[in-house]
């Protein structure tokens, strides 16, 4: 047996080992400190159903058709090119690693190839040629990527960042080496005698530096070794690295559970060894964990910030780059001291460890935290499936419930609404007071309490001066389509999303289940509201508390009552003089993908053209007033010319469209964009409407 034949095989074989046991150990040890984190499961139907089939489906869009990196189609064209790339070559890359473990058993090593081994030399042909093409296209990606990165200097991307550097050379190593390996394979006719147009080109340029058929055998097995070891490299690198999304990110996406955009998860308030919210990185559950492996550190969620874009302290990308380091250098602490404990011990031993505070870190400050507006901005532009909200939320939890921390205006809004179950603060009393003369049916007066739809007013709906006439507008629209429907009254209580989002599950708790109570016990099915956070709330997270109510938008209502001619919707007289654009709510939109009943509602009255903002639909940019901010202080630094209210800046893109009239669907959000429009003195040139106001006006 030839020496050198064996030799080589040594030496393959020790990387290919060595390279493949350390890969393997590095992603177990990971996943280790990953599930080291609190329990997860959204719900108890979660315990109970794998959704093997939702989360095949959650892999196979997410993943393999590469869904969320389309949201910007040039990226996401790029990234496909690199992502497709490594596909194909995992053919190639597997015809190396069995040439060079069994290289010693075979006549000729190199000439290996799955598709000839299984298929034939045509077979072989195509794919190589394939793998050719592919190969400039994976260096086209990677040459975008890097003029992004270090040319453009695009917002959220890390410029001095070496583990980018070192990846992207890695990969543009692979593609070289293959098609200069290729080349001289078209040379080395030993090899390869079927050219193709890129191999024959790079074969002639061989040939051009004096590269003849006896010299191109040996710089193809040193192309061969170039690739292979960087194959190698790759595997030893990438599991420490912030390219551990390659391997973590296929892990979150099919991980995820079936509950929800909209749903937090629940705290078992009951149970004396509950984690209220989290302050150490333990206290995480693993979900949060594995987003921080998963993260690539894109910055798609910074620059979809609402708080980040208008100057604040709040950067997701931050939390979640954070959490990971936590993680890697906590968890191992936190491992060994449950390592052979019963969960009773294990527990006793973790609360000893020294593992330290969460928001005591850069970028987990308090005033970073309560920044957030929960809009899902970055969630929906997170191309791994991070959830930096519910992150957030977590540690808010822990703020309020275990440190009664939280600014004063945060802490009136949760007394108004323990005492008179609105955050205004308003009488409870007069909850039905709008209603008024309007003959609406309240139900614990009424002597036939049976109604199709309970009408959820909510409390911006009740008590604020602004959106009682949307309430009023929005009767005057059931009763012209005939619809039998009813108010709880003053049974009516705060539905309880600020108290959630703020941080104070206690409270929300409390306010849901006297709800659902109340709703069960008049035996309703169908609820309208015209508040998104109503709506979201009583429509994902009630079934929590077992409220499991058919819930509707008062957008989707009117568009249906208008759909089958129960009303009869005018285009308003200023249509042809003004324009319309519209505010996607991120409650109704990014948590509940309703983008259309909204749009089809404003286009009625404005005869069938709306003009879109800069920001719009999936990527439309908050008014500011969710996760509680609306009972909060926005805090502008008049330093940073880049602070700004987050309504002004919403604002300012709607204004920029020319309209005349902006619509919305939201109490909140009709709040923050009509104060937005006065500080930039348009009040008097420029309306802002709810749709049911829209449609009320314009209706025979």
């Amino acid at each position: 047996m030839d020496i050198g034949r064996i030799l080589f095989h040594l030496l393959f074989t020790a990387f290919f080992v060595v390279a493949n046991v350390v890969f393997v150990r590095a992603i177990l040890y990971r996943l280790g400190l990953i599930f080291n984190g609190r329990p997860a499961f959204f719900n108890e139907d979660a315990k109970k159903n794998l959704n093997i089939g939702f989360r095949l489906k959650s892999f196979f869009v997410n993943v393999i058709l590469q869904k969320k990196n389309f949201r910007e189609p040039v990226r996401g064209i790029m990234h496909a090119f690199v992502f497709y790339g490594f596909i194909v070559y995992t053919i190639h890359t597997t015809s190396q690693m069995i040439a060079g473990v069994f290289g010693y058993a075979m006549e000729d090593p190199y000439q290996f190839a799955l598709p000839n081994f299984l298929l034939g030399e045509a077979a072989n042909h195509i794919y190589e040629q394939t793998v050719n093409y592919v190969s400039i296209l994976v260096l086209t990606g990677l040459g975008f990527f890097a003029w992004r990165r270090w040319i453009k200097k695009a917002k959220g991307l890390d410029v001095h960042s070496p583990a980018s550097a070192i990846v992207i050379s890695m990969i543009a190593t692979l593609m070289v080496t293959t098609l200069l390996g290729n080349g001289a394979k078209t040379v080395a006719a030993t090899y390869y005698t079927h050219a193709g147009f890129i191999d024959g080109a790079i074969g002639k340029l061989w040939e051009s530096v004096g590269v003849a058929n006896s010299s191109a055998d040996i710089f193809f097995q040193i192309m061969w070794w170039g690739h292979i070891i960087t194959v190698f490299s790759f595997m030893l690198y990438v599991p420490t690295s912030k390219h551990a999304h390659l391997i973590f990110a296929p892990f979150n996406y099919f991980l995820a559970t079936d509950t929800p955009k909209g749903q937090l998860s629940k705290l078992n308030l009951d149970d004396e060894n509950a984690v209220w919210g989290s302050n150490r990185v333990e206290d995480f559950p693993w979900p949060n964990l594995l987003d921080g492996m998963s993260c690539i550190e894109c910055g798609r969620c910074q620059v979809e910030c609402p708080a980040n874009r208008t100057g604040k302290v709040l950067n997701p990308k931050a939390i979640i780059v954070e959490l990971k380091h936590q993680m890697l250098e906590k968890m191992p602490e936190v491992a060994a001291a449950r390592a052979g404990k019963t969960p009773e011990e294990g527990a006793e031993a973790v609360a000893a460890l020294e593992t330290g505070v969460i928001n005591s870190h850069e970028g987990l400050s308090e005033e970073a935290l309560w920044g957030c507006t929960t809009c899902y901005a970055c969630v929906e532009a997170c191309p791994v499936g991070n959830n930096q909200v519910n992150a957030i939320i977590e540690m808010r939890r822990h703020l309020v419930l275990a440190e009664s921390k939280m600014s004063p205006e945060l802490q009136k809004a949760f007394t108004n609404m323990e005492n008179n179950s609105n955050p205004w603060g308003v009488g409870a009393h007069t909850r039905a007071d709008w209603a008024e003369g309007l003959n609406v049916k309240v139900l614990s007066e009424a002597e036939d309490k049976n109604v199709d739809v309970l009408y959820w007013v909510g409390c911006a709906g009740a008590f604020d001066e602004r959106n009682k006439k949307i309430s009023r507008d929005f009767v005057k629209i059931m009763q012209k389509a005939d619809v039998n429907f009813g108010i709880l009254g003053t049974e009516e209580g705060c539905s309880g999303d600020s108290a959630r989002r703020g941080g104070n599950e206690y409270l929300y708790q409390t306010l849901a289940q006297t709800n659902v109570d109340t709703i069960n016990g008049y035996g309703i099915k169908k609820i309208v509201t015209a508040c998104p956070h109503c709506y979201n709330t009583i429509k994902n997270e009630y079934p929590q508390f077992g409220g499991n109510f058919e819930v509707i938008h008062h957008s989707e209502y009117i568009n249906q009552l208008s759909k089958d001619g129960k009303i009869d919707v005018k285009v308003a007289d200023d249509a042809k003089t003004g324009k319309y654009t519209y505010h996607d709510s991120c409650y109704i939109g990014r948590y509940n993908n309703n983008y259309d009943n909204p749009r089809d509602v404003v286009k009625k009255v404005s005869g069938g053209k709306i003009e879109e903002a800069v920001d719009h639909h999936s990527k439309g940019l908050c008014c500011g007033a969710g996760g509680a901010q609306y009972w909060m202080e926005e805090h502008v630094d008049e330093s940073n010319p880049e602070s700004m209210r987050v309504n002004s800046k919403r604002t300012g893109q709607l204004l920029d469209t020319g309209a005349t009239t902006i619509a919305t669907a939201c109490p909140f959000c009709i709040t923050m964009i009509t104060d937005g429009v006065k500080a930039a003195e348009k009040i008097d040139s420029v309306k802002v409407k709810d749709i049911a106001e829209l449609v009320a006006e314009n209706i025979d």
